[in-house]
């Protein structure tokens, strides 16, 4: 892709109030919403967007409510800096929520729809740009049996009938996990939801958006991918169960790194999604307005060691779902990858023999991200056969030499290479089993990457298999990471191959952790400013996700909540 056609902006769930405070929420946090979406407004403004399309939420009272005309007013007043290409969609806070048994707020109704139409004007509609055809609608009502239901889809199926690429606008997600989940609070109910998204595969809608759920969400069926985008206001504290590890502030609701607004641009071949974060700002004053250019490719491919694509069941919460589950995956690693310019992650080869594992794997691969996958066996006929159907979701195969010598090395990479053209790299353990242990603790630790001292015997023994091997060695923390690479580039370039450096966040001692988080942003910035000095080597970072128990307690490039580190903010502003 080469410069985007043109950008629109998209912000969702501002949750705006009356001028004057109202009784809709018992959250002190609401309070900060027209303040937060004042600096989304500027944000918005500052980049140009040819359109700006909310997905509804504008308001946090409902229309049933008393403070609903005014909180509306105060909506419009804050949003008219977006004016005149702003596009409303009808969230559930604006027009009532959908039908759904134990629902906690009042659902939809003819009069609530015609209260929004007072403020928002229509409950659908579309607009044109380029070759591009926006479409907007009202999700509330999908599966009510009021009359506007049938008038909609009947106008969606006419709608969408275009040579021009399609774009759907809906404030509830039509899933958030998978097609065939139960309903839920978050999502559209059945026969509504497999009538959209069959509207969606047959007319190959690029791209569904939505809000509602606070939470960034990324899934595929087929060519139509099916984005759920974050909130300006507050964050769905049931959500926060998807982390390891004690939420934010407000129990979750005021995560300070996930409140922002996102950008599309729209290329020849297809679109990509920039988001831009506001911190959960107040004032415009302390956040950078800025015109933003599209994420520069960041070379550098991460260990994601942690579990990144599994869903789970989240608790019946009260709130929001008291009479079942709801199944939700944590998707900001993927989002901070596109915020980073990432393209490239090192997994377990087992990621795509695993069938939840294949399909996000194949997803991330639909947004431009590829795999390095490694392994230290030989693989079955049915991974070498995996290997091959999905050889275009891979940028390398890595073996790792468990063994002596070289056999079982030069059997795999002989598999590999029946299947497959992808670089194949080589690397061994690097272990406290190397070590000679006098006068000091023996520690149980175990890291990737041969060792560079014994770059010279390493480098003989792989051109001796005459196989097209690439090694990777490791650079230890706290070592001259720009010298030892480019000492690398010096011999790669002497034979004539490439390889690969995996620079390490962990200490070398299991029981020490590295939080030197200023010192890990200075080294991760010092490779990125020497990366034209070393082309023969591929930047391997370990790690992704910060550890914060267990052996080698490190950070990393995001946080264990899914928010950018300091250094992961840093990559973001190359």
């Amino acid at each position: 892709m080469s410069e985007p056609l043109f950008t629109l902006a998209v912000i969702a769930d501002t949750h705006m109030r009356a001028p004057d405070g109202d009784l809709s929420s018992p959250y002190s946090v609401n309070a900060k919403a027209n303040d937060r979406a004042a600096v989304a407004v500027d944000l918005i403004h500052a980049q140009n967007p040819v359109l700006t399309i909310h997905l509804g939420d504008m308001v946090h009272a409902l229309p049933h409510m008393e403070e609903y005309d005014a909180a509306c007013e105060e909506a419009q007043r804050i949003l008219s800096g977006l004016h005149p290409t702003l596009h409303f969609v009808p969230g559930n806070h604006d027009i009532g929520d959908k039908p759904l048994e134990a629902s906690p707020a009042n659902v939809v109704t003819q009069q609530t729809a015609a209260r929004y139409s007072d403020h928002f004007g229509a409950q659908w509609h579309h607009v044109d740009h380029g070759d591009c055809r926006f479409v907007m609608i009202n999700a509330s009502i999908v599966n009510s049996g009021l009359p506007a239901e049938e008038e909609q889809f009947a106008w969606l199926e006419k709608i969408v009938q275009t040579e021009q690429r399609v774009f759907l606008f809906t404030h509830y997600p039509p899933f958030i996990d998978t097609p065939d989940e139960d309903e839920h609070y978050d999502n559209y109910g059945e026969p509504g939801r497999s009538r959209v998204i069959e509207i969606a595969r047959i007319h190959k809608i690029e791209a569904v958006l939505s809000g509602h759920v606070h939470q960034f969400f990324f899934n595929r069926v087929e060519d139509t991918k099916y984005y759920c985008l974050p909130s300006t206001s507050f964050v769905r504290q049931d959500y926060s169960e998807l982390y390891n590890v004690a939420p934010d502030t407000d129990f979750g609701r005021n995560d300070l790194g996930k409140f922002g607004v996102t950008l599309i641009d729209v290329y020849e071949d297809g679109h990509k999604l920039r988001f831009l974060p506001t911190g959960g700002a107040e004032s415009s004053a302390v956040v950078d307005l800025s015109l933003r250019k599209p994420a520069a490719k960041t070379e550098l491919t991460p260990f994601m060691r942690h579990a990144w694509y599994q869903s789970r069941d989240l608790p019946y919460s009260g709130a929001k779902e008291e009479f079942g589950r709801k199944r939700a995956r944590n998707d900001y690693p993927l989002l901070r990858l596109w915020q980073m310019g990432i393209e490239t992650v090192r997994t377990p080869l087992v990621d795509l023999a695993h069938a939840e594992g294949r399909r996000r794997v194949q997803d991330f691969a639909s947004t431009g991200i590829r795999f390095h996958m490694f392994t230290t066996s030989m693989p079955s006929a049915a991974v070498l056969q995996l290997i091959a159907d999905n050889a275009h979701v891979l940028s390398a195969l890595e073996i790792v030499q468990v063994d002596e010598d070289l056999t079982r090395v030069k059997a795999i990479a002989k598999a590999f290479l029946k299947v497959t053209d992808v670089p194949i790299y080589v690397s061994r353990p690097g272990s406290s089993a190397d070590e000679v242990i006098v006068g000091r603790m023996f520690s149980h630790n175990v890291w990737t990457g041969y060792r560079y001292a014994n770059r010279a015997e390493v480098l003989d023994a792989l051109a001796d298999t005459a196989l097209p091997l690439r090694p990777i060695f490791a650079v230890a923390w706290r070592a001259d990471w720009v010298g030892k690479i480019g000492g690398m580039q010096a011999e790669f370039a002497k034979r004539g191959i490439q390889g690969a450096a995996a620079v390490q966040l962990m200490t070398g001692n299991p029981e020490t952790a590295n939080f030197d988080e200023e010192y890990i942003e200075e080294g991760v910035l010092e490779l990125m400013r020497n990366r034209d000095a070393f082309p023969l080597v591929s930047l391997m970072l370990d790690t992704f996700e910060t550890f914060d128990r267990g052996f080698n307690p490190r950070a990393g490039l995001i946080d264990r909540v899914g928010n950018l580190t300091a250094a992961g903010r840093a990559l973001t502003k190359l």
